[in-house]
């Protein structure tokens, strides 16, 4: 079966595919929440009571300092006997020192946690491991608890710490002490609309406390295509910027140079071999002389050939595995990627960069230095004067095509021993233009005739990358299936496929097709239905459940344009006025004319933007509204 797009509930019926990587990673978008409980929103479960003690203490010479994380957490029975699931993620760079666990009081010698490397499919990954166990909570009013201690090696490795957790919480506290050696800061977060309270005490000369007290926290909602969790939930950013040991200062992040000095440091210390990569190069553009057809051959090469493997919302990693390695490997993470396509292109006399950047789904920029503002690696070329950003992880987008996830996103580009900050263009939504053009005519009750489909840009990439991952033999019918929208009255025959190949042109399908039931005759009068898909027609939101504001996968530009040629005798005598609904983040227009012995319909819609505020739903349902109103009302030709 093709790869549909499963998308969240407003573009459920939208008719196009996905890459597969944003389900592959469903799930894991609280990630940087280092203690994180697995449920859903179980109402049966509350937290009475979370502390989290946060501390810094000095360390070796080569880190300076490490932080002591201990996270003490209550859990309530409510109502009825259960067991939940308590999971902690961690990586290299930490360590999980001890866990307490406790069921009504006594100590729960009989749970023992088990830990493993995360894995998703089957794919594990080397730099992040998961801590769990099931926790009973035995009966109405009865409690258990949960002691979780750890370190973190590097204090830059310390970033967010997240107030709400996955159940109602009548209490959380955090406390930080940052000793006078240290130099820290932390930033607050979305803060509004929460009962937080906060202490600064500075009795002991010796160091700086800080207490934030939070009280009846919801829950985190589980809601499709939501703003990322640093756009909606508070937290606390912290920013390690540098400690003093005996005399001896050891820099952490305290500038946007210092952070880039360190990814460069990394970057440095990666052994790639270019006789390796030339040769490879040299193979992949052998007989192209125009250089932009070069570039292009090396970034779909490796597109087509290095398999992505790696978290989206980044962990701790910023050093790339060497190019050759993933080259030998065929697969890699976006760091490695990123490093790969570099070393090809340099190796043809390009000048290509190393790019790091924050996807949308965070909400910093560079001007706050933390590992926590980017979760990406890329690949910039500089061509007489012009930069490129190449993102081959994303598998099937064209060159000088950008996904809504980097575009306008502030980029740290790798100039030497400077940096150079820029941003990733802001495509329109044009690029995804997405148009079916069919031609009918009556025959019987059913409607006849032929059908185009051109796919560009995201819309290319995703249909694109669902008929790749069939099987030859299984193509044809699991097209029939996606186009027919799995209607029997649809019939798809002579399917044809042009331009399956990731460029800047559109991918086109062609096919016969016949709707069946579409055509309906009384007396003088004919009744027909030409628009079987009503894209967008039940996705009204229910503004009484809906508590985020929606983000749609990328901008969208649907085109359909119907001809049916009028029976001979008949003209068009009443059909739904024209339909128009004008917003800045979306545009509706549909009519139905009579040109030239044709019925003409025309429908585009156009999400210009990918961002609907929670302030724009009423207009959003609005537009729904007269939409229906539109489908709803019958086309009637006369005699």
């Amino acid at each position: 079966m093709l790869l549909l797009k499963q998308p969240p509930e407003l573009l459920k019926e939208k008719r196009t595919m996905t890459k597969c990587l944003p389900l592959l990673l469903a799930g894991i978008c609280a990630l940087n929440n280092s203690f994180a409980q697995t449920s859903i929103n179980d109402k049966n479960v509350t937290i009475s009571s979370q502390k989290e003690n946060i501390e810094f203490v000095k360390s070796d010479k080569n880190n300076g300092a490490s932080v002591r994380r201990t996270q003490e957490t209550e859990y309530l029975c409510s109502d009825y006997r259960t067991s939940i699931t308590v999971a902690d993620m961690y990586n290299d760079q930490e360590t999980i020192d001890d866990i307490d666990i406790y069921v009504n009081g006594d100590k729960a010698k009989n749970i023992v946690p088990q830990s493993e490397y995360y894995s998703v499919s089957g794919i594990f990954y080397s730099d992040a491991r998961v801590t769990y166990f099931r926790l009973p909570l035995e009966k109405k009013g009865s409690t258990s608890r949960v002691k979780i201690s750890k370190t973190i090696k590097d204090p830059r490795y310390l970033t967010q710490v997240y107030f709400t957790q996955d159940y109602f919480t009548t209490q959380k506290q955090i406390i930080i002490t940052i000793p006078s050696w240290m130099q820290a800061e932390i930033k607050e977060y979305n803060f509004q609309g929460n009962s937080i309270q906060k202490t600064v005490d500075k009795g002991d000369p010796s160091k700086t406390v800080y207490t934030y007290t939070a009280r009846n926290l919801q829950p985190r909602k589980d809601e499709n295509a939501c703003p990322g969790p640093t756009y909606v939930y508070p937290h606390l950013l912290i920013l390690s910027h540098s400690a003093n040991i005996n005399g001896e200062v050891v820099k952490y992040f305290s500038s946007t140079a210092e952070q880039y000095k360190w990814y460069h440091s990394l970057v440095k210390q990666v052994a790639n071999d270019p006789s390796e990569i030339k040769a490879k190069a040299d193979e992949i553009t052998k007989g192209i002389p125009d250089d932009i057809e070069k570039i292009k051959a090396i970034y779909y090469w490796v597109q087509d050939n290095i398999r992505y493997v790696a978290f989206e919302n980044g962990i701790a990693g910023f050093k790339p595995m060497p190019a050759q390695q993933v080259l030998a490997k065929k697969y890699g993470d976006c760091k490695g990627m990123a490093n790969l396509i570099t070393e090809l292109l340099r190796s043809q006399g390009f000048d290509a960069r190393l790019c790091w950047i924050g996807t949308s789904h965070i909400a910093y920029d560079y001007s706050t230095p933390s590992l926590a503002v980017d979760n990406h690696m890329i690949s910039a070329l500089i061509y007489k004067g012009k930069k490129y950003f190449l993102d081959a992880t994303e598998t099937n987008i064209g060159f000088n095509q950008y996904a809504e996830r980097i575009q306008g996103r502030q980029v740290l580009i790798e100039n030497g021993d400077q940096f150079i900050l820029d941003h990733v263009p802001t495509t329109v939504y044009t690029q995804n233009t997405e148009k079916e053009v069919r031609h009918l005519q009556i025959d019987g009750t059913s409607l006849k005739g032929t059908a185009e489909h051109s796919y560009s840009g995201e819309s290319k990439e995703g249909i694109l990358t669902g008929i790749q991952s069939v099987k030859k033999d299984q193509l044809d019918a699991a097209l029939k299936e996606y186009l027919s929208e799995n209607t029997k009255d649809y019939q798809l025959n002579n399917i044809t496929i042009q331009n399956a190949v990731q460029d800047e042109k559109p991918l086109e399908l062609k096919y016969n097709v016949v709707q069946a039931n579409a055509v309906n005759s009384f007396g003088k009068e004919i009744y027909l239905d030409l628009d079987f898909r009503k894209e967008v027609g039940t996705l009204k939101i229910d503004t009484t459940k809906r508590t985020q504001d929606y983000i749609l996968p990328y901008k969208m530009h649907l085109v359909t344009e119907t001809s049916l040629d009028l029976p001979s005798g008949y003209s068009l005598s009443s059909t739904p006025q024209p339909f128009m609904f004008k917003h800045p983040a979306f545009e509706m227009k549909l009519s139905y004319s009579q040109q030239n012995g044709k019925l003409v319909y025309q429908k585009e819609i156009s999400f210009k933007q990918v961002w609907i505020r929670k302030a724009d739903f009423g207009k959003w349902n609005e537009a729904i509204e007269g939409l229906n109103n539109f489908y709803n009302t019958q086309v009637i030709l006369t005699k």
